[in-house]
């Protein structure tokens, strides 16, 4: 019974540990008018501090981006993550070394269909901007290929004061993880019993 309880404290552990290193991350930001928001979906690496997600780093890829519910399909381009340099006022080079901040206030990045470091007309865009000295603090959001029942195309922008979380989510991977541990129990149940 010692083992088995053992085995039990081991599979939750591994399980546990998985979903805590997730490498996929979900970004949510509702604009301060509370009637737009966007949602992207991205692998990164995530630093934590107490437990807590700080920042995610080394993203290899963006999943999916969503404006007010409706997908980003059909761009100029993959997307692409660049990092804004305030001292330079433009854009970075794609990198995985640009980094997305829990801390709406640090982060100065931009998500497209297109390398906004050689290419200005996007025609899917979100930013978040943190420049007082140049640009501003904002951060707005675009989808040019996509209008509502009224012909609008949404189009949120504010000065970077909505509401942003950013969160792991939770991997598909750490379920057969679980089950492999839960399969030791039967195994040790039925080496018990014989």
């Amino acid at each position: 019974m010692k083992r088995l309880t053992t085995a039990a404290v081991i599979a939750v552990a591994l399980g546990a540990s998985a979903v805590a290193s997730a490498d996929t991350f979900d970004l949510n930001y509702t604009f301060a008018d509370n009637t737009d928001s966007i949602n992207v979906v991205f692998d990164g690496t995530g630093n934590f501090s107490g437990g807590s997600l700080v920042s995610v780093s080394n993203i290899t890829s963006i999943s999916s981006v969503t404006l007010d519910g409706v997908a980003w399909t059909g761009g100029a381009g993959p997307l692409t993550l660049n990092a804004f340099d305030p001292g330079t006022e433009s854009f970075d080079a794609p990198s995985a070394a640009t980094t997305i901040y829990a801390n709406l206030s640090q982060n100065n990045f931009a998500i497209s269909d297109v390398n906004l470091s050689s290419n200005s007309n996007p025609d899917q865009l979100f930013e978040i901007f943190n420049d007082p000295a140049g640009y501003g603090t904002f951060a707005t959001a675009v989808n040019t290929l996509f209008s509502d029942g009224s012909g609008n195309t949404p189009t949120p922008i504010d000065n970077a004061n909505g509401i942003e979380t950013l969160t792991p989510v939770p991997l598909p991977a750490a379920l057969p993880l679980l089950l492999s541990g839960l399969g030791l129990f039967g195994a040790a149940r039925r080496r018990r019993a014989v």
